[in-house]
């Protein structure tokens, strides 16, 4: 537990206003959700200045997505699009008997409900990050206020 207080301390107290940090992050976490590994996190660090969001608070978003999170989030991901689709999971005797051909089929049928699920835990994830964020960086400095003349939010963030 004290690993997440330790990074959420990272989170609240980074400069900038809160809806900057809380954007970053948002944007960090929505962007990693991209079924694609990496490629989440690179448009984020490469959008975070254009927008003008927080970049450390985008690094940290995209963490939360890592290699080992990862397959947990894609695997609900994949689920959500199947639920949504109303096609039941493939059995694990169906699987055991798939040839080269037969995984490459089943990749081809699952795309949809996986990029479904994907489009719906994209804006999900990022509004719930945001909102979590938002809030705690906003309690944070209600109740630890910058000593006066110390500037609390820079410019742009």
């Amino acid at each position: 537990m004290s690993r997440i207080r330790a990074w959420a301390l990272r989170v609240v107290t980074l400069g900038g206003t809160p809806h900057g940090v809380a954007a970053g992050f948002a944007l960090g976490v929505g962007l990693s959700l991209v079924p694609i590994p990496f490629l989440g996190m690179l448009l984020a660090l490469a959008l975070a200045p254009v927008l003008r969001f927080n970049p450390v608070s985008t690094y940290l978003g995209t963490a939360v997505i890592n290699p080992v999170t990862g397959s947990l989030f894609y695997f609900s991901e994949l689920w959500l699009g199947m639920l949504l689709t109303g096609r039941p999971a493939p059995r694990w005797q169906e699987l055991r008997a798939l040839d080269g051909l037969g995984w490459w089929r089943l990749f081809g049928e699952l795309l949809g409900p996986f990029l479904l699920g994907a489009a719906v835990m994209i804006p999900a994830g990022a509004a719930l990050g945001y909102l979590l964020v938002r809030v705690m960086v906003s309690r944070w400095r209600a109740r630890n206020p910058a000593p006066d003349g110390a500037p609390d939010e820079p410019a742009g963030s």
